[in-house]
């Protein structure tokens, strides 16, 4: 069965070059459709059959990049893109977006056959690799704290094993604190297979089959872990367009894909925050973490929606500075998704068994903050081993050693 092939261009020069070159290749595939409008182009969205969309660059003017986003959500749609003209900058746009290629049109007679052929390929490999699910695509959360201490690798972590655990959905989490990851160490896993040694093989080509044999799993939850190089040299194999096709994989296959970062904003971070689809900064009650927060809540509000941005307060109860955490909703301008208390007893020997600590003492208060905010994430699907108060009561024998500890 021939593979259908949908056009959407913007002018008859494109729509004849197209023509033209289609009529010279003799592969298994026939034009079902044109599309007019943006609209129309997704009345083409395959459900079970996969489809090559070729993509004029000029079709929706300044939002065919997002509009190739959109497309390329679903697993079945490949999608080539031609440019007025070789433009290195642009292309490179759409290659991030998820196009599998650009093709300047006075190329397009000398390269579309070779295009095509790839897209062929690809959408017979999708094909195969479907297998039924109840979400669409997944959702990729990065965890970011503007300041190193503030908890983030042990948190992110946790809430990866608890959704892992406690939902039904596939969930993978990856580590990009490149030089100094640490949650293959809290997982208690020894990783011989890093995201640095799939850098090394990496040919440009990513499926799933090849990516999941780089990926761990920790045998009591379920998750699926990309880990961080084992070594801080290794950290410059990790490609800003690896990050990339890593993450169109693990959306086509996962329904949540959690991701560590380091606290400075490198290139492969920055393509993690713009791949998201939500953003958790993590901040504590001190003032230089909520100085950094202010700070990178500005550069963010810049580039991406506020409605992807989200507040979590790690050690909340920790009073040391005299904020609250009333005050720092006031001061950042934003609400708090989640606020986790401090435990040093049962983070410390979390950490130190390489057990986590909702799986090791899920009746902690500790724990059972992370399963509201598992909740919050993942909605009714999530049922937590034990019953999660709305508030958490602390004892006043808590409140007493807290209070002489500083935390109240």
């Amino acid at each position: 069965m021939p593979i259908p092939i949908i056009l959407a261009v913007s002018n008859e020069q494109e729509r004849l070059a197209v023509q033209q070159a289609l009529s010279e290749i003799r592969e298994n595939v026939e034009v079902t459709g044109a599309a007019e409008t943006p609209e129309e182009l997704f009345r083409f969205m395959p459900i079970s059959v996969p489809t090559i969309f070729i993509l004029s660059a000029q079709f929706a003017k300044n939002a065919t990049v997002s509009l190739v986003e959109r497309l390329t959500t679903h697993p079945l749609a490949q999608v080539i893109v031609l440019l007025p003209q070789e433009d290195f900058s642009l292309a490179r746009q759409f290659i991030r977006a998820g196009a599998i290629d650009t093709l300047p049109l006075s190329q397009l007679p000398f390269e579309l056959h070779a295009s095509l052929s790839n897209a062929i390929r690809r959408a017979h490999r999708v094909g195969r690799e479907q297998i039924p699910r109840s979400f669409q695509v997944g959702r990729v959360i990065v965890f970011y704290g503007p300041k190193g201490g503030v908890g983030t690798s042990l948190l992110v972590t946790n809430l990866a094993v608890a959704l892992a655990s406690y939902q039904p959905e596939p969930v993978v989490l990856v580590d990009l604190n490149l030089q100094f990851g640490s949650v293959a160490t809290l997982l208690g896993l020894r990783p011989e297979a890093t995201i640095a040694s799939l850098a090394q093989r990496f040919q440009g080509e990513l499926d799933f089959e090849f990516l999941q044999s780089f990926l761990l799993k920790h045998e009591e939850s379920g998750l699926r872990v990309l880990a961080a190089p084992s070594r801080p040299e290794l950290a410059e194999l990790v490609t800003t367009f690896l990050v990339e096709r890593v993450f169109q994989v693990l959306r086509n296959h996962f329904a949540f894909i959690l991701v560590d970062t380091s606290t400075i904003l490198q290139d492969t971070t920055l393509a993690a925050l713009d791949i998201s689809d939500q953003i958790l900064i993590v901040t504590a009650l001190d003032l230089l973490a909520i100085r950094n927060t202010q700070l990178v809540l500005e550069m963010f509000r810049k580039l991406y929606p506020s409605d992807r941005l989200k507040l979590v307060l790690n050690r909340s109860n920790v009073r040391f500075s005299g904020l609250t955490p009333e005050q720092v909703e006031e001061f950042l301008n934003i609400p708090i998704l989640a606020q986790i208390p401090s435990d040093g007893q049962v983070a410390v020997s979390s950490v130190n068994e390489g057990i986590p600590f909702v799986l090791r003492s899920p009746n902690s208060l500790l724990s059972q903050s992370i399963f509201r905010l598992a909740t919050i994430i993942a909605g009714e699907q999530f049922t937590p081993p034990v019953p999660v108060a709305e508030k958490v009561q602390e004892g006043a024998l808590q409140r007493f050693v807290k209070f002489l500890l500083g935390e109240e």
